[in-house]
């Protein structure tokens, strides 16, 4: 799971090719997200999460990603 963070987090760091590459940005906020929730770490979950929905609030809303962090976003917050 470390492995997995690093390069997500070496992805976010990226300041050039993220017009290009906008995707695989987000998504690994996304994954960054999963990856914090299940070390524990429910702040940085949410804000992980919260970024990504962001990001991609224009996004076509049948995308799984989509559901699946609001999903997760809404089980923190209790609702």
């Amino acid at each position: 799971m470390d492995n997995a963070r690093k390069t997500f987090e070496a992805i976010v760091s990226l300041t050039s090719g993220r017009m290009n590459f906008d995707d695989f940005y987000a998504r690994s906020i996304y994954q960054l997200g999963i990856i914090a929730e299940k070390r524990g770490d429910k702040v940085a979950a949410q804000r992980n999460y919260e970024k990504f929905l962001l990001l991609w609030k224009d996004a076509d809303p049948g995308l799984p990603e989509l559901g699946d962090a609001r999903k997760r976003l809404a089980e923190m917050k209790g609702n």
